[in-house]
């Protein structure tokens, strides 16, 4: 763990890690752009402010684990190696860019809501090897799922009944990495909001509702919240590059809808190939931020 510390100190008075302001923050409409309030918050995404929390310095990693649901066992798109497999696009991008020779293991699987992480996938993780860890989480969206097809008072009665179960659910995963016989040389984590596959708008037909798109928002910053509180934890954001690219793509009254813009989803809930990219852009973008001065 020494050289762990000694590699971050180093890293942090060599860089901008460590700071509250993330100046590589996303637009709404997946670019980047320089961001000076960090109070601002984007679009129906209330919350998820501008910045992205304490930038983590994180030591080149060894290997990256993922773990989470069908959109990082990339079950639409040809498995967790097919070619268009955002975990496997973002793998490809660290080991080339950061440190040769990163393992991928990936154990997400198709259908897991949070629980499954901590009671499923943490028992398949190799322990006790050397070598800093960067693991890749996307859940959440089966968690969510259910909301979609309910009335506005059942939806937030079970939000109010289950958020404090997920993120106790996040806590065992937190727990789970912060052992330091099974990690001698440390883990980052990084974590992701939720992308709206209906790009926050209401228009049929699927009509989903203002208050369900208020508790998607409300899901994404209490992530964003959690992720914060934690100095080996970093997050993305990928709710706010989806908006306009949704199943309400080319409909022009929605509140963030682009001329010409890319349609990124496979079905109701998963990406195409174009939206896995975008999946994997954002990833690389947080990848730069964590090690981008630290070669």
């Amino acid at each position: 763990m020494y050289r762990i510390a000694i590699a971050t100190v180093a890293c942090m008075l060599a860089s901008g890690c460590g700071s509250n302001k993330d100046p590589f923050a996303n637009t709404a409409d997946g670019s980047v752009s320089q961001q000076a309030d960090a109070s601002t918050t984007t679009g129906a995404d209330a919350g998820t402010s501008a910045d992205a929390g304490t930038l983590a310095c994180a030591p080149a990693p060894t290997r990256l684990v993922v773990l989470g649901d069908s959109i990082t066992a990339c079950s639409t798109i040809g498995g967790i190696n097919g070619a268009g497999c955002s975990p496997h696009i973002f793998h490809g991008y660290v080991d080339s860019n950061y440190a040769s020779g990163v393992a991928y293991q990936n154990y997400a699987v198709g259908g897991a809501v949070t629980k499954d992480v901590p009671d499923n996938q943490l028992d398949n993780i190799p322990t006790g090897q050397a070598g800093h860890v960067l693991v890749l989480i996307y859940i959440g969206g089966n968690d969510l799922q259910p909301y979609i097809f309910i009335s506005d008072d059942a939806a937030q009665s079970r939000f109010d009944t289950e958020m404090p179960d997920i993120l106790a659910q996040w806590q065992r995963i937190f727990d789970f990495f912060d052992d330091s016989q099974a990690f001698p040389d440390g883990v980052t984590i990084m974590m992701n909001s939720q992308y709206d596959p209906f790009d926050d708008c209401t228009a049929a037909p699927y009509n989903l509702s203002p208050l369900k798109i208020q508790l998607l928002g409300q899901f994404n910053a209490d992530l964003r919240q959690l992720a914060d509180s934690h100095d080996n934890v970093v997050f993305t954001d990928q709710h706010t590059p989806y908006l306009g690219h949704g199943h309400h793509y080319n409909v022009a009254e929605c509140p963030y809808y682009i001329p010409n813009a890319e349609p990124w989803m496979e079905d109701l809930i998963h990406p195409n190939a174009a939206g896995h990219a975008n999946l994997a852009t954002q990833w690389a973008k947080t990848a730069d931020r964590m090690y981008r001065d630290s070669q």
